[in-house]
């Protein structure tokens, strides 16, 4: 098999190591970390001692909790140069977090761990590492990584490839025409998550509604909802259910990094607000694989959704704005760094004219505004300084 190395999440670590802190790799399933982890693995080989534990390799399986894994370091352990200790599923180590903090705490040891399901949130992490780590954030492939991983020239067709396929990097092993074989792949991934991630570990007795919850979040991306508005749509279907039960099957599918629960910023007051969020998903073929059979194929929901992750990618924090009860699709802070972002398909109308640069001269500060579309006769405006950009090019370039 071909490799691919994403050199990106790679430099990330390369700079976190050597504090004396654990690195930990998180994101969803096949999201590509253990790739990630085995390209560390043949880098670091170069400039010290590899201690790499695959925890879904039989060849590893009896080492079963902190003490199983303590005794396989100081038997793999090198004094004589610096090591680097990759583990690869790291949850499935019973109390490994006892063993990990004496062993990142070495000024000659690299501690290096990868997990994807729920018990490695970030707000668990600082607890199981006293607070001595450090969180990298995976996530599918970028478009750019798609052309790369496909051997593809950036063009619309292979945008609207991206845009249904979304970036599952196992998947550029499966031909594009190959549609029953790429949808039983996500198929399988989606399963893995919901029965393994969410149903057994956290004892879930109504599986249907969690299935039907999922689902109305597939089809509802980018919209604003609560619980409470979740609760009452269902009670007008098939049964009805406390806005408890939906924030806490919500909480569930996004502590798989299913999907991500996204925050309203007031613009002018500065704040967050605790309610009524909006939700995408971190990967769209599984968003599309979840919504097949629909018709629900609103483009605009997928730009946007497109938008919110290559932010997310280039580090930015993410918000919907609100100003004076107008809506900002995005604002993004990374460090002093603020940028505001409207997404729509084409700007034909006056009125959808004035929805997008309209909301975005209501902002007076001079931090960089955009509109991003897919309408290529776009090109020309500059309204007040307000950038307009097509999305392919949005998603190839630094922000």
């Amino acid at each position: 098999m071909k490799v691919i190395y994403r050199d990106e999440y790679t430099s990330q670590v390369d700079n976190a190591i050597g504090k004396s802190n654990a690195v930990v790799l998180v994101g969803h399933r096949r999201a590509g970390k253990s790739s990630i982890l085995l390209q560390l693995s043949v880098q670091y080989t170069q400039s010290g001692n590899v201690i790499y534990i695959d925890m879904e390799n039989p060849d590893f399986s009896h080492i079963r909790n902190a003490s199983d894994l303590n005794a396989y370091i100081k038997e793999k352990i090198d004094d004589s140069t610096h090591n680097y200790l990759l583990i690869d599923e790291v949850q499935e180590i019973d109390e490994f977090e006892k063993t990990l903090r004496y062993w990142a705490k070495q000024d000659d040891v690299e501690v290096i761990v990868t997990g994807s399901n729920a018990f490695l949130l970030s707000s668990e992490i600082a607890t199981l590492f006293a607070g001595r780590h450090t969180t990298i954030k995976v996530y599918g492939l970028s478009y750019q990584e798609f052309l790369l991983f496909y051997q593809l020239q950036d063009s619309d067709e292979s945008l609207v490839s991206y845009m249904k396929w979304g970036g599952l990097p196992f998947l550029y092993q499966i031909p594009l025409d190959d549609i029953r074989s790429r949808t039983d792949y996500m198929g399988d991934i989606f399963n893995t998550i919901f029965v393994k991630d969410i149903v057994t570990r956290h004892k879930i007795r109504n599986i249907n509604l969690l299935s039907n919850l999922a689902g109305f979040v597939a089809e509802n991306c980018g919209k604003i909802f609560s619980p409470n508005s979740i609760a009452k749509y269902l009670k007008n279907g098939e049964s009805a259910v406390t806005s408890g039960t939906i924030a806490e099957y919500m909480g569930y599918l996004c502590d798989t990094y299913l999907i991500d629960k996204v925050e309203r910023y007031d613009i002018k007051g500065k704040r967050v607000f605790e309610q009524q969020e909006k939700y995408y998903f971190e990967d769209l073929g599984i968003r599309n694989y979840l919504c097949r059979g629909k018709n629900n194929n609103d483009i605009e929901k997928i730009m946007e959704n497109l938008v919110y992750l290559r932010l997310r990618q280039l580090g930015y924090d993410v918000y919907v704005g609100q100003l004076n009860g107008k809506e900002i699709d995005f604002v993004a802070k990374r460090g002093d760094e603020i940028r505001y972002f409207q997404v729509t398909k084409t700007i034909s109308s006056e009125e959808t004219y004035e929805r997008e640069y309209g909301n975005l001269k209501l902002i007076h500060d001079n931090y960089p505004k955009f509109v991003v579309t897919m309408d290529p006769t776009s090109q020309l405006i500059n309204d007040e300084g307000i950038k307009t950009i097509l999305l392919r090019q949005f998603l190839s370039q630094e922000i």
